[in-house]
């Protein structure tokens, strides 16, 4: 399923990947990605939103790349639901001369 969301960009940042060790003591692998920063209003509540990008989605970071900050932005963004679980995946970024 995809939605699309209004936000307003705030920056664009790259992870390291590494490694953890989870409660059942396995090693868990994670690769780089990027960290969307973004604030979303509703109805008059402002809320920052922390979104994770893989590295692999070359053209979406180039494209927030050459946003500024508090520049306002439309998403395309997979849902993914997991039992309660929703996850929201960025893919792609709606050039606004282009609608």
């Amino acid at each position: 399923m995809q939605a699309r969301g209004k936000f307003i960009f705030k920056s664009l940042e790259r992870k390291d990947g590494g490694e953890f060790v989870n409660e059942k003591g396995q090693n868990v692998k994670f690769d780089a990605s990027y960290q969307l920063k973004v604030d979303e209003n509703n109805d008059g509540i402002i809320n920052e939103r922390k979104l994770k990008i893989s590295q692999k989605n070359d053209l979406l970071i180039q494209k927030l790349m050459k946003k500024n900050p508090y520049e306002p932005i439309e998403l395309i963004c997979d849902v993914q639901m997991y039992g309660s679980v929703a996850k929201v995946i960025p893919v792609d970024l709606i050039d606004s001369n282009n609608k």
